[in-house]
């Protein structure tokens, strides 16, 4: 009895013994005036945002976590108390301490032991203050012209934009405040369109470089080396044949059934692959609901579906609304298929398709081809009709 005992507890020791160790980083510190919330951890991946952890703070508002480091490359987080949060960058093994106090947590957090973190946190604020600054001077405009106030507006954007280019994108490429820089958003637009601008593209092709001999084998290395080749083969001031073939290549790379697949939830939980729909006309909508335009967007879209759908016509609508109630009581009533992007304007659908405003609309033909993307809405019925027939 006493070998077998023994023979177990040997057994036990050798499995424990051969499980591969995995590396955790630490993440701790103190949340003040926080007592009954919850703290969630959450991953910021390429196409969601993922709980990781969470604590329920008390009084003294004190937590600690310590989660598996990222496995090929450096990764994003965020601690988020209701909807404050701060923005955290972890590349390996660090211990990374956060002090704040609940009332102003996004923006008199403080930060020890990462400089990424600290990096970023520079980022993050500035784009905030530049946020409020445009709200300001929106506020203030008070000529009937709207246009010496568009042009301010671009002025301060251009300068933000110029800020992070010589700040932290071609100084140091590799970096990850580089790569968070490129994808950053004001007021719903995207800073950087490597699809449109020729320097934006560039500055996508540096970072993707870099990451390329950093992180060859990352999930986000191979997206942002894919975004990039799009970007430099359709902004080539000439496009010679070798740029046409690279432009396909990467096409076929990314597309699956014809087209740039999009799974995301509907109000429900269901999810709805874009795929599903094939065989139908289908319109792809990019918008929010939560804004000026959208009830009479809708009743639009209402109207063609009413008038097309026994025919064979549907719509796959893509919410990048940040608040999810506001949306899911909204798409409850609505007869298509309706999903919701939980990442809101830093969605991965966003950048896949290179929309940089909202609405966005793409039309999708009988074999799951786009075969355009309308820019006025009053072409939709005739188009919807030939696509059809």
């Amino acid at each position: 009895m006493r070998s077998s005992k023994l023979a177990i507890l040997i057994l036990t020791i050798l499995t424990v013994a051969c499980q591969p160790k995995v590396d955790r980083f630490t993440l701790n510190g103190q949340i003040a005036q926080a007592d009954g919330k919850t703290l969630y951890l959450e991953h910021l991946a390429l196409d969601k945002v993922q709980v990781i952890d969470s604590v329920r703070l008390d009084a003294e508002g004190k937590f600690s976590f310590n989660p598996a480091s990222p496995e090929d490359c450096f990764d994003f987080y965020r601690l988020r108390v209701d909807n404050k949060v701060v923005n955290l960058c972890v590349d390996s093994t660090e211990v990374i301490t956060v002090t704040a106090s609940l009332p102003i947590m996004q923006t008199a957090y403080i930060v020890n032991g990462s400089d990424n973190c600290s990096r970023l946190q520079d980022i993050v604020i500035s784009q905030m203050e530049l946020q409020r600054d445009l709200r300001r001077v929106g506020s203030e405009y008070r000529s009937p012209d709207p246009g010496p106030l568009q042009l301010k507006i671009q002025e301060m954007v251009d300068v933000f934009k110029s800020d992070l280019m010589t700040g932290y994108i071609l100084p140091d490429p590799g970096s990850p405040c580089a790569y968070y820089a490129l994808f950053l958003s004001i007021n719903g637009q995207m800073l950087f369109n490597p699809q449109a601008d020729r320097q934006d593209a560039k500055c996508y092709a540096a970072v993707a470089t870099q990451m390329d001999q950093l992180y060859p084998d990352a999930v986000r290395t191979a997206h942002l080396h894919n975004v990039a080749l799009k970007g430099m083969a359709m902004t080539s001031p000439s496009r010679s044949a070798a740029d046409e073939q690279t432009l396909r290549q990467f096409e076929e790379l990314i597309q699956e059934a014809g087209l740039i697949e999009i799974e995301l939830p509907d109000y429900k939980g269901q999810m709805h692959k874009l795929s599903d729909l094939k065989g139908n006309v289908v319109l792809l909508d990019f918008t929010a609901f939560k804004t000026n335009y959208s009830p009479n967007y809708n009743l639009l879209l209402r109207t063609l579906y009413n008038k097309y759908a026994s025919q064979g016509f549907n719509i796959y609508q893509v919410s990048v609304d940040s608040d999810e109630n506001y949306w899911m009581n909204t798409a409850v009533n609505l007869p298509w298929v309706c999903v919701h992007d939980e990442s809101s304007v830093n969605s991965l659908y966003l950048k896949s398709y290179n929309v940089t405003q909202i609405p966005a609309v793409f039309l999708i033909d009988r074999e799951g081809n786009i075969v355009e993307r309308p820019e006025n809405t009053d072409e939709l019925d005739a188009k919807i009709e030939r696509l059809l027939k």
